[in-house]
């Protein structure tokens, strides 16, 4: 395992696919199998959270189409709700960043929110979801969830002056 963390490790990596025979995988970038099987091998708990959650992420894909290429369960988050990762051919943000620097024009690159089925906040979604269907503060929560899988990221949100509203009216309505 090899952890880069200068922006330039990204365009390295893209000129050096491998090394001793062994290909180089982004953990931001693709699917990863990194514990697709239960304990006993079979996988079967996997797929069943695929069911579980199927309707929550297919309406939390169309909630999200503007910034999302699509919503789907995650194997690489353990404490975390979610996370924002590329497809293997996108280019990854802090290259866009660079590009972007330069002067350059790069298009929108559509990232694929991961969501973990095992954190209190996920599965709460997929229970209000399953209760009360489509209301506004699932959707509210859908828009924080990805605004706060960006910002760990350490990307930019689109609507940053939105996203801390939405936030303290949430926060508000906890007190």
């Amino acid at each position: 395992m090899l952890l880069l963390t200068d922006p330039v490790d990204e365009m390295w990596v893209e000129s050096a696919p491998e090394f001793d025979g062994k290909r180089f995988q982004s953990i931001a970038k693709g699917q990863v199998d990194l514990d697709e099987q239960d304990e006993d091998g079979s996988g079967t708990e996997r797929a069943q959270q695929e069911q579980e959650f199927a309707e929550v992420l297919s309406w939390m894909s169309t909630k999200l189409a503007d910034d999302v290429k699509e919503v789907r369960l995650s194997s690489r988050l353990s404490t975390s709700p979610a996370c924002v990762v590329g497809d293997n051919d996108d280019i990854g943000p802090t290259l866009e960043k660079m590009y972007r620097a330069m002067g350059h024009e790069v298009p929108q690159v559509k990232r694929i929110l991961e969501v973990n089925p095992n954190h209190p906040l996920v599965s709460g979604m997929r229970d209000a979801y399953d209760k009360n269907g489509e209301s506004q503060e699932l959707k509210e929560t859908a828009e924080l969830v990805h605004g706060m899988a960006l910002l760990a990221e350490g990307g930019e949100l689109r609507e940053p002056a939105e996203f801390t509203t939405l936030l303290a009216t949430r926060l508000a309505r906890t007190l």
